[in-house]
């Protein structure tokens, strides 16, 4: 596995391995891991995405830190990340160019608006309207059930009619199968799940956060990575 810089993950010298694991578990984000971890993690998995260019991102592409959420619309602990911990985390990381965050879709079985609300998502990135659908799907108090997902479409300015073709065409739905996918080998069960580490050779290779936690906790692990990377 390639590398680079100081946060070595897969395949570093055991100290440093055993370091971001520690890192890990002291700052409360994970605990110990439930699959079997990668070679010298400690007790911590740590885990592979590969980010394919193009890819919709928030943030500096050079960035020292990347974070990829997985996400299912109609689930409560995701729009209470949304609501309580994505303004903040945006506000001190995103736009201050300390990391790029990456959305990607787990609709789960017993969501059933979740997948129709995934592709939503992504048909409003064919208008330039990806960042605000996704918010717009994840806030206000409507189901998105009964008209929910056209309400805020409609909200966001989108024009119904090639939306509603795009829709109805599922062009997205190998894609949202992919990413649920990349979920299960990276070992998130469930939503909201993150990986966040640093990219090499256009591979995420990171630590799993599992739940919808507190800024602090993320702020904590992000400062200690932070400080990893540097120098």
């Amino acid at each position: 596995m390639s590398s680079g810089g100081k946060l070595k993950l897969a395949g570093a010298p055991r100290t440093m391995a055993l370091g971001l694991a520690a890192l890990a578990i002291a700052t409360g984000v994970v605990g110990a891991a439930a699959d079997p971890p990668a070679a010298d993690s400690g007790g911590v998995a740590i885990v592979q995405l590969r980010l394919p260019p193009g890819e919709l991102a928030l943030g500096s592409a050079g960035a020292p830190l990347t974070m990829v959420e997985f996400t299912d619309y109609q689930c409560p602990y995701c729009r209470r990340f949304e609501a309580e911990v994505w303004p903040k985390l945006k506000r001190h990381y995103i736009d201050t160019g300390k990391l790029r965050f990456i959305v990607r879709d787990l609709p789960l079985e017993f969501h059933a608006a979740a997948g129709p609300a995934a592709e939503a998502a992504h048909c409003a990135a064919e208008q330039g309207k990806f960042w605000s659908m996704h918010e717009a799907l994840l806030g206000g108090g409507e189901d998105l059930a009964g008209g929910g997902i056209d309400r805020r479409a409609t909200a966001v300015g989108l024009d119904p009619g090639p939306f509603h073709a795009c829709l109805k065409a599922q062009r997205y739905a190998q894609t949202i199968e992919a990413h649920a996918r990349e979920a299960d080998a990276a070992g998130i069960r469930g939503t909201p799940g993150f990986v966040v580490g640093r990219v090499v050779h256009g591979e995420l290779q990171g630590v799993r956060v599992e739940g919808a936690l507190p800024y602090e906790q993320f702020d904590a692990l992000l400062r200690g990575l932070l400080a990893a990377t540097s120098g």
